[in-house]
């Protein structure tokens, strides 16, 4: 799908050399093309923000049958870093100019966690009235992470518990619902990322009127949708790129070399070699002895072959396709 964002994102100018089907005038005019109007409310943490614009993209660029026009907006930016909030004045649509229009969808990223209490998050009351409005100004809501979690809570009253320890890496997920639209072309089995400290109890999801469509045993709910497709939650993280899991552990990894977490992480499952895995586990001992700030090389992951991407653009797809006959 031909991408054009309003107003323009120069991150995008990085996904051309990924074949990527970016817009030009051609496909801004072929009419044979329906255009479909998107919202992307990013609300991730300074370090992470083009990055997620990215990745969202990437789902999304996929298929030549629709332009897509991206809509990007964020709120409670009074904690962002002057560079970029210059970014977000520049190239994003301020929260009352992005409310003044309709959406066929939007997506909803996550956000960086510092409270067990979401409520107490800086984003919730703004995240919160946006979903709200959200509900009557378009055909569907697409949450990621803890954006699911937030609405988990706001719509549902349904409460996050902490797990037992971190599900984070590569898990293989079973189809809940053989048949449905968004899982149309998927194959029991396939993968997806997770990175999560909280999950939901089934039960309790299955007393709403949301039908859980993919899930692992262990890392839990991957997708959920509310009958009918208005409210679309992921839990997983198929929109990550091949080397999100290795930020995000050298991040760990640097947080516990500083001091502000107790504990030396563990490693992503099913990310890493065996080959690699020995490597850090050296690093490890390395660290404790010594600690200091360290950068892992994308080397370290040059042999995933980021299948999950494969599944979470079909979904993707899928949930355009849905958009498109709303």
């Amino acid at each position: 799908m031909p991408v054009i964002s309003h107003p323009n994102l120069p991150s995008l100018e990085r996904l051309k050399s990924s074949g990527l089907v970016l817009a030009d005038e051609l496909s801004v005019h072929k009419s044979n093309r329906k255009d479909l109007h998107i919202g992307l409310l990013n609300l991730m943490p300074d370090a992470a923000f083009q990055a997620t614009e990215r990745q969202f993209v990437s789902m999304l660029a996929n298929n030549e049958e629709y332009l897509i026009h991206l809509y990007p907006t964020s709120v409670s930016t009074e904690n962002r870093s002057d560079k970029l909030k210059a970014y977000i004045n520049d190239h994003y649509n301020e929260i009352g100019e992005f409310q003044n229009r309709k959406y066929d969808g939007l997506i909803i990223s996550g956000a960086n966690p510092s409270q067990q209490d979401m409520t107490k998050e800086r984003f919730w009351k703004p995240l919160i009235e946006v979903f709200e409005w959200a509900e009557s100004n378009t055909s569907s809501i697409l949450c990621s992470c803890l954006a699911t979690h937030a609405i988990m809570k706001a719509k549902y009253g349904i409460e996050r518990q902490m797990r037992d320890e971190k599900a984070w890496g590569i898990f293989k997920h079973q189809l809940g619902e053989q048949n449905h639209p968004l899982t149309q072309g998927i194959e029991d089995g396939f993968d997806g990322p997770h990175s999560h400290y909280y999950d939901f109890p089934i039960e309790e999801i299955e007393s709403t009127d949301l039908q859980i469509l993919a899930s692992n045993d262990y890392a839990g709910i991957y997708l959920a949708a509310s009958k009918g497709g208005r409210l679309v939650l992921f839990q997983g993280h198929p929109e990550y790129s091949k080397n999100s899991l290795l930020k995000e552990y050298q991040r760990e990894i640097i947080n516990f070399v500083s001091g502000k977490r107790d504990d030396y992480p563990t490693r992503p499952n099913n990310y890493f070699s065996d080959s690699t895995s020995e490597e850090l586990d050296e690093l490890k001992k390395s660290l404790l002895s010594n600690p200091r700030e360290i950068s892992l090389n994308d080397e370290m992951i040059s042999d995933i072959d980021c299948n999950w991407q494969s599944a979470g653009k079909t979904i993707y797809r899928n949930w355009l396709e849905s958009l498109a006959s709303a």
